[in-house]
């Protein structure tokens, strides 16, 4: 799958929520690890970009679960990364989603917006 940067929606966050993701899976094989913690610097229908310190191996094919709160609405998102780079004592990875929640997030975008005019 192709990340796409030039996608019409892609909504880049003022106060980036934070998130919590595990690895579930590394080159075809499942895997358990801990939560790590980041925040999603912009969210588009197919993918994100997610901020982290933790450096993953982003060489290999990843498949991440991600848990945030948007517009006070828990979300689950499976994902896998598609790129990923340094900046700083950071690492921003660029991630497409695995599953179509278009619709919801076209929906929850909206709401986060509306809420962000009443602040």
């Amino acid at each position: 799958m192709r990340y796409n940067r030039q996608e019409s929606l892609r909504y880049t966050f003022q106060d980036p929520p934070s998130t919590l993701f595990k690895i579930i899976q590394i080159d075809e094989q499942p895997v358990k690890t801990s939560n790590g913690s980041g925040f999603i610097l912009n969210l588009s229908p197919s993918g994100m970009l997610l901020s982290t310190g933790l450096k993953l191996p982003f060489q290999k094919n990843i498949q991440l679960l991600l848990n945030t709160t948007l517009s006070n609405k828990p979300v689950e998102w499976k994902a896998e990364v598609v790129w990923g780079k340094e900046i700083g004592t950071t690492y921003q990875y660029g991630l497409t989603l695995l599953d179509d929640h278009q619709e919801e997030i076209i929906h929850t975008l909206k709401q986060y917006n509306a809420n962000q005019d009443f602040k």
